[in-house]
């Protein structure tokens, strides 16, 4: 799950990234114009098909701590893909509305994602030092 938390951290970063440029949707058209500039704009349609994917990836790491059984785990997957599914449809808010307080949201599940991977990460090394330490110790 270590390496999981790190991968999704590296997705989220890239995501935030490609939507760091200066993209302006064109305002008063309707949601589907909205949609139709997003298919031809490179940066914002890798940013969508980046959010996407760790969307997917969320959704893996959940899936593989319920099956692990490791209640820490759970709790953590469930919170973050909970983060990363507020993003994800405020993101998909903002193409259709052009509303601001969606960008809030967007802003508020990614930094929720960051700060629960970012904890998972934490864990994962904390338990391999205490593993290793443990098995020099023996």
């Amino acid at each position: 799950m270590k390496r999981l938390s790190r991968g999704l951290i590296a997705g989220l970063v890239v995501v935030v990234a490609l939507a760091a440029f200066n993209v302006t949707i064109p305002a008063g058209k309707s949601a589907s114009s909205n949609w139709k500039f997003v298919a031809t704009h490179p940066t914002i349609l890798l940013h969508v098909i980046s959010a996407t994917a760790v969307l997917v990836v969320a959704v893996v790491a959940l899936v593989i701590s319920l099956r692990g059984r490791d209640r820490s785990w759970m709790a953590l997957s469930a919170a973050g893909l909970g983060c990363v599914l507020v993003a994800f449809v405020a993101g998909e808010e903002y193409v259709m509305s052009l509303q601001k307080s969606a960008l809030t949201y967007m802003s508020a599940g990614w930094t929720g994602a960051v700060i629960v991977y970012g904890t998972g990460w934490y864990l994962g090394r904390r338990k391999e030092r205490r593993l290793a330490a443990e098995a020099q110790q023996s």
